[in-house]
């Protein structure tokens, strides 16, 4: 009987063992699974490169590092030239996504990156959010391209038209291309078509004696009210000075042009803007 009885404790410890093991397995499932439940942070782009709004010189992968391991997803990615998209090839290693051209990018041109919603998740299926980024390639840095507007600026306010190109050492950008490269940064060189006041600005009207050349002749000349050595709306006044051919005379910078609109001064070939 007696031993008898330590054969049924020990069945009895065994069974509570047993039960004990099975309900911490049980128990430990349960948080494994609470805890994959629970994780709802979306993977987020901590560095792309080349970076957001840079300039870049040669055409190259594109490569953005998340917070987190990810993996593909719709892979809804596009690389636009404005709006037309660009073919690509994309890859996801660890936590990088990598976007490569087919063919290489343009330069003088400003592309955007498209990351839509779902295009990838991390590891617990958080899907990413929407994400876009700017560069450009281009021949010319953003240094390069300011210096260059500043002088092809001083040739034009002197002139009063562009200059055939801008140099660069050695090399020479025609001035329509150099123009198409600033404007992917949002500059552009300063006209008088650009200035909103020339739309508005009055004209002025006068005859008198063509000066310019040899064996004077009257004439009549009709022009925005504007003087393009100082940039002056409003400013033109008719032979202020009371010279014997008349003249128009500019009241903030004092400029003289001849009836026919170009300025007097000695080498000067600035005109006047016929109307």
């Amino acid at each position: 009987m007696g031993h008898g009885g330590d054969i049924i404790k020990r069945k009895l410890l065994l069974c509570v063992l047993l039960l004990f093991g099975l309900a911490l397995i049980l128990n430990v499932n349960m948080v494994s699974a609470v805890n994959v439940g629970t994780d709802h942070t979306q993977p987020k782009v901590t560095a792309v490169n080349p970076a957001s709004n840079t300039i870049i010189t040669n055409s190259k992968p594109i490569i953005l590092t998340f917070s987190e391991t990810i993996k593909a997803g719709s892979l809804w990615i596009e690389l636009k030239d404005g709006t037309t998209s660009i073919p690509i090839k994309k890859s996801v290693s660890g936590n990088t996504l990598i976007i490569t051209p087919i063919r290489p990018l343009k330069t003088s041109v400003k592309y955007n990156i498209v990351i839509h919603t779902n295009s990838i998740t991390d590891l617990s299926g958080n899907s990413n959010s929407p994400y876009t980024s700017l560069f450009t390639v281009s021949s010319l840095t953003l240094v390069q391209m300011k210096d260059g507007l500043n002088r092809a600026q001083i040739f034009y306010n002197k002139n009063y038209r562009m200059p055939a190109y801008v140099s660069f050492g050695s090399k020479k950008i025609v001035i329509a291309e150099f123009q198409k490269i600033i404007a992917t940064q949002g500059l552009k060189i300063k006209t008088i078509n650009d200035n909103s006041a020339s739309k508005n600005a009055d004209t002025v009207t006068a005859k008198g004696w063509n000066s310019c050349c040899s064996g004077w002749y009257k004439t009549s000349g009709t022009f925005i009210n504007y003087c393009p050595l100082c940039h002056s709306y409003t400013c033109l006044t008719y032979n202020p000075k009371h010279t014997p051919e008349g003249e128009w005379t500019c009241n903030k910078c004092d400029a003289d042009y001849c009836i026919c609109g170009r300025c007097k001064a000695t080498g000067s070939n600035v005109h006047l803007i016929t109307a």
